[in-house]
């Protein structure tokens, strides 16, 4: 059975140890260089697992989530194969509310995914340095994570309108648009 994930899906990174041991002696960490955020202790509850990597990086499996100050709702996949590898990534409904992947059945299955199993979405964002307005999103092949395996894929949606260079400026503005129709229906049908 095909798995729709929208913006019901819970935002489980602002409770990260919900699944994680609750004493600081349970806790391993594992402590990696990184070439953007220098030495890092990572959790091992933390690791995220590709088991077969993302597209085109198949050779890097594990992956750690990194909030840096500042960045506002972007975040970073680390890689911790690969200390220069890091992809920014965003969770899609912070700039396209209306955002619904379906996955595929053996996605589904791969993940071991169904209603009740807590599962994150993030799309990864490309950041043109001069010129960041321009930066867009790869609606078209989420990162999908199983909170309780901590498992991951990136997986090609079943939607067609998705590309993977949608314009966050844009999305947002389309949003914006369609919140303020949703706003005039409402007070013409409340008249």
């Amino acid at each position: 059975m095909a798995l729709t994930l929208d913006n019901r899906t819970p935002d489980l990174l602002s409770n990260p140890t919900a699944t994680c041991p609750q004493t600081p002696e349970e806790l391993e960490t594992i402590t990696v260089s990184t070439l953007r955020f220098g030495t890092v202790e990572v959790e091992t509850d933390l690791v995220i697992t590709f088991p077969e990597g993302m597209i085109g990086f198949e050779k890097n499996t594990r992956y750690t989530i990194i909030a840096q100050e500042g960045t506002g709702t972007l975040r970073w996949l680390q890689s911790l194969d690969t200390p220069a590898l890091a992809f920014p990534i965003t969770e899609p409904w912070q700039f396209r509310p209306d955002y619904v992947a379906t996955l595929s059945d053996s996605d589904t299955q791969q993940l071991k995914l169904s209603d009740e199993i807590p599962t994150l979405v993030f799309v990864i964002v490309t950041v043109p340095p001069k010129n960041p307005q321009e930066m867009t999103a790869n609606l078209l092949a989420p990162l999908i994570v199983n909170v309780a395996t901590r498992n991951a894929k990136q997986v090609i949606v079943q939607e067609t309108e998705y590309t993977t260079r949608h314009r966050i400026v844009d999305e947002m503005a389309r949003a914006k648009s369609v919140r303020m129709e949703a706003v005039s229906v409402s007070r013409a049908k409340a008249a």
